[in-house]
């Protein structure tokens, strides 16, 4: 059965705190649409999954014609990990990029 939620634990604190996977993928859809060499298009786009309590992520997106599919990809998956890190403390095990297509700009 697949996890929906993950557990920080905080050794100082009484409890503990859960985070929805939904949360996550809000983040990632946020921290995706930050780089303007790509799309993602729909919140959708993105999913994630937690096992043995880690965090997968993954999202679809539409490169700008043009632009180097590696350092797009790349430069989303930094975006990503960092924001989920710093909103939540929690390292991200895991970014898959999947390019979909391209957006090619009218001129």
């Amino acid at each position: 059965m697949a996890q929906d939620f993950i557990k920080l634990t905080h050794p100082e604190q009484l409890g503990f705190t859960s985070i929805k996977k939904e949360v996550f993928n809000s983040i990632a859809f946020i921290a995706c649409q930050d780089e303007k060499r790509a799309v993602c298009e729909k919140n959708s786009a993105v999913s994630s999954k937690i096992t043995d309590n880690q965090l997968l992520v993954k999202i679809d997106v539409k490169i700008q014609y043009g632009q180097n599919v590696t350092d797009v990809s790349n430069s989303i998956q930094t975006k990503v990990t960092q924001s989920i890190e710093q909103m939540t403390g929690l390292l991200c095990r895991n970014v898959d990029v999947n390019v979909i297509g391209f957006v090619f700009s009218a001129q």
